[in-house]
């Protein structure tokens, strides 16, 4: 009778590179954030709208945006929040964690719209209404992909 043949498994774990190009427009919100720890948006040449994250066509419009950038603040106030109280799966390693931060819908200053983290995490103390400032990295190597760059938004007093 012949044998079986044996069959060894062999991983071999090699980094892949990938370099790409984030383009004009989303280079500079990148480059904003880790020079300056500021975003920024693109503003429509005809309906002057800010485009955030930037955009090469106002979407409104369907006209090229051009180069007219505007500094984002990094104040607003919090207009919805949802606070996840279970914890969620990993969908790298399957393994469950908690989110730390709730999100919430922030209106900036200048009145554009920003889904984020909150650093409040009593639900007692979230409350819409309120006035958060973001609260970027210091490290400036870990600074560079645009909002990531913030951790979170700080609750703020005025």
């Amino acid at each position: 009778m012949a044998k079986e043949p044996e069959y060894i498994t062999v991983n071999i774990d090699t980094p892949r590179k990938y370099d790409w190009s984030t383009g004009k427009y989303l280079g500079k919100t990148y480059a904003e954030a880790k020079e300056n720890k500021k975003l920024v948006a693109n503003k429509c040449p005809k309906c002057k709208k800010l485009m955030f994250w930037p955009t090469i066509v106002c979407a409104k419009c369907k006209v090229e945006t051009g180069w007219e950038w505007e500094e984002l603040p990094d104040t607003g106030t919090v207009m919805q929040y949802t606070y996840l109280v279970f914890p969620l799966w990993d969908p790298h390693y399957g393994e469950r964690w908690a989110n730390p931060y709730p999100s919430g819908m922030i209106l900036l200053d200048n009145g554009v719209y920003q889904r984020y983290w909150l650093e409040e995490t009593d639900p007692e103390k979230l409350k819409e209404g309120m006035r958060v400032q973001a609260v970027w990295k210091e490290d400036y190597d870990e600074r560079g992909i645009g909002m990531q760059d913030i951790l979170y938004y700080r609750t703020i007093e005025e």
